[in-house]
């Protein structure tokens, strides 16, 4: 419940205001039966007066306006105060989910997290705001409710009752069987989002292969077991009111039966009657308020823990509690015997070592599979490694503060991601960047041509992951966004897969005069694009085979010779 309570001490005003307004109008309410009593006794004696009555009209309609004033007032407190716990929650759970590492995001479904952010959030502020409700006019109401029914005959209260144990036991029993269900519905909810939305990111390789009439079936078949669970525990929940009404009802029969034979007895007046029956009225919400609250705590509560099971997770990737402290980084990088997995996995990379100078530019290429991508990620930490370790400027990248550490790192992924927003804000990203610099970093990275053609240039808005544009255009921007501030580090996982032969030519001529004073490490299969390193590695199943320079490793390694011969007869063959 931690989670919840700065919010309360956040509202406690309002909360506060709210439940004095709730109990007025519960005080209210209480009224109300008195009067109609009095009426009716006065009706009973036969001494009619009809200004008496229009009074006691009058009055019930001015106390009917008080509780609609003050109703208004505490839905508002009471539900806004929920709503504010709501949107306080999701912006602390995506706040949290941001400063989660890759590696958590690799063994958890986005269909699971989706769901801690819509449906668990809402069963929490629906257990807060009406939950809260419920509590003070069970409490109040039905407590006060009660002893009036008390003083105005015991007797009869008591025989009135007599269902309730059972009504409590029926709460009771429905209620842990509405927590088993809620949780087991919600699992199966997360399921069934992850998989929607996996259809419709690949929606076009469903469409290619004819796939439709698969993934409908696996849609189908998640939907049908949400729909089965949530049937579940509509049947529970159906079941709850009829039964609530249904004893309900048996106290209003023995009333009617044992407080009849007390009027006609003359030990209960006509009145007193009649307000009974009221009370028993105004009694059936705070009862029936017991079972949808809680059917209200035992989701909130289901929702919560899975919440907190979210935000009370840590990532692998943090900085250290004592960071050493540095003016600033050189871009002198050490690997020694790093090796690495994906959690338990088998390794991925193994016994790398090698360093890369301030102002050199390494490369790295091997076949698909080795483990080039992997090595990228663990320079600005994005995993840990495994065993071994890696430095920079000789101190250990786990001594360093994360944000310290990466932000003087340009680095390009293999994916090409881009939001759902303009080609200018993907390049800058929120950074306050001279239109100057914006402008040589388009000319550079071969984007200029290809925004005169679209209407709205830099405007232009990419659509979901740049679907509107083509691999290389998307693949420019991408570089475009790494090269748009200078760094100490830049990394570029193949930047030019996607472009021909000329473009990429240009992109490294323009990337080489670029990157003067950073440590440059680049890794490509195309070998055109590593001629101009100081050094190249070559990983072969984790592990660097050869190394060398461009020219040493045509002529000693078999790979790299054969790789650069077949790639420049294709290029010099599209010329």
């Amino acid at each position: 419940m931690k989670l919840i309570y700065p919010y309360i001490k956040k509202n406690l005003s309002k909360i506060l205001f709210g439940i004095l307004c709730m109990i007025i109008v519960d005080i209210t309410q209480l009224i109300v039966p008195q009067i109609i009593k009095q009426a009716v006794d006065t009706l009973g004696k036969g001494s009619f007066d009809s200004n008496i009555l229009f009074f006691q009209c009058l009055y019930i309609l001015f106390l009917g306006l008080i509780m609609a004033v003050l109703r208004y007032c505490w839905r508002n407190l009471l539900m806004g105060s929920a709503r504010d716990l709501e949107n306080g929650i999701r912006d602390e759970l995506f706040s949290h989910i941001l400063t989660l590492d890759p590696a958590y995001y690799d063994k958890t479904k986005t269909g699971d997290i989706m769901a801690h952010a819509t449906s668990d959030i809402n069963h929490v502020r629906m257990a807060f705001g009406f939950g809260l409700i419920a509590i003070v006019d069970t409490l109040l109401l039905g407590g006060a409710t009660l002893v009036i029914m008390l003083w105005t005959h015991p007797v009869l209260t008591a025989f009135a009752m007599i269902p309730m144990p059972f009504l409590m036991m029926t709460t009771r029993t429905l209620g842990k069987k509405m927590h088993s269900l809620h949780q087991s519905a919600q699992e199966s909810f997360s399921k069934l989002t992850e998989l929607v939305r996996e259809s419709f990111f690949g929606i076009r390789i469903i469409k290619v292969y004819n796939f439709e009439s698969v993934i409908t079936g696996k849609v189908e078949k998640a939907s049908g077991d949400y729909f089965t669970k949530n049937l579940r525990r509509a049947y529970v929940n159906a079941l709850l009111k009829p039964l609530l009404i249904f004893f309900f009802n048996l106290s209003t029969l023995i009333i009617l039966f044992y407080g009849g034979f007390l009027v006609m007895k003359e030990a209960l007046t006509p009145g007193e009657l009649v307000a009974f029956l009221q009370y028993l009225g105004i009694l059936a919400w705070p009862v029936i308020a017991i079972g949808w609250m809680t059917n209200l705590f035992q989701r909130g509560l289901a929702s919560l823990k899975r919440i907190n099971r979210l935000l009370d997770s840590a990532p692998d990737v943090s900085s250290p509690g004592h960071p050493v402290s540095l003016p600033g980084l050189s871009g002198r990088i050490e690997f020694k015997d790093v090796c690495f997995a994906y959690g338990k996995g088998s390794p991925v990379l193994s016994d790398i070592t090698f360093s890369v100078e301030p102002g050199m530019s390494v490369g790295i290429t091997g076949p698909p599979g080795s483990g080039k991508t992997s090595l990228a990620r663990l320079i600005p930490r994005l995993y840990n490694t495994s065993s071994g370790r890696i430095f920079m400027d000789g101190h250990g990248l786990d001594t360093l503060d994360l944000d310290f550490l990466r932000s003087h790192i340009a680095f390009m992924p293999q994916e090409s991601f881009l939001f759902s927003t303009t080609i200018r804000d993907n390049i800058l990203m929120g950074r306050p960047v001279p239109e100057e610099r914006l402008d040589r970093i388009i000319e550079a990275c071969c984007l200029k041509e290809t925004l005169e053609k679209m209407p709205d240039g830099l405007e232009t808005v990419v659509g979901e992951r740049g679907v509107t544009l083509s691999g290389g255009q998307k693949q420019r921007i991408a570089l475009a966004r790494t090269l748009i501030e200078k760094k100490t580090i830049l990394i570029l996982d193949d930047p030019v897969s996607q472009v021909d032969t000329h473009t990429a030519s240009k992109l490294m001529a323009a990337v080489n005069r670029m990157r003067i004073g950073s440590a440059f490490i680049i890794i490509s299969h195309r070998i055109s694009a590593l001629a101009s390193c100081d050094r190249i590695h070559i990983l072969k199943n984790g592990r660097i085979e050869h190394s060398g320079s461009h020219q040493e490793l045509i002529r000693t390694n078999r790979f790299y010779g054969e790789s650069f011969r077949v790639q420049q007869f294709e290029e010099e063959k599209n010329v």
